[in-house]
């Protein structure tokens, strides 16, 4: 699996509703990934020490392909106006600090006990 890393700071909109904003978050997520079917599982974590207020999402695909595809679909959705004027308005509820890739250990190593 290969997984795209975004840490994101909350904007003082944000800050200040914390309801709105996770309800602007749910309603943002299922918008948009629906045209997104490479992207196989979305996670998000919520920074409770240090960096307060960052969250991390974290995307997975199956391969480096799936990225590819991931970016190309990204690049044609911006060219809809009406789709990148919605992707915009995430500048009102964050800020990108940095963004990486990750991909699984060629190794047997991990424990989840769920």
């Amino acid at each position: 699996m290969i997984y795209l890393r975004y840490r994101i700071k909350l904007a003082r909109r944000a800050r200040e509703n914390m309801k709105e904003f996770w309800s602007w978050l749910e309603k943002r997520e299922e918008w948009f990934y629906r045209d997104l079917p490479m992207v196989k599982e979305v996670r998000w974590y919520y920074s409770m020490v240090g960096d307060v207020y960052v969250l991390e999402n974290w995307a997975a695909f199956d391969d480096e392909a799936g990225y590819g595809a991931y970016r190309a679909a990204l690049a044609n959705l911006k060219s809809d106006q009406l789709w990148e004027s919605e992707r915009v308005t995430q500048e009102d509820w964050w800020e990108f600090l940095d963004t990486k890739l990750f991909t699984d250990l060629p190794a047997k190593v991990g424990l989840d006990r769920r």
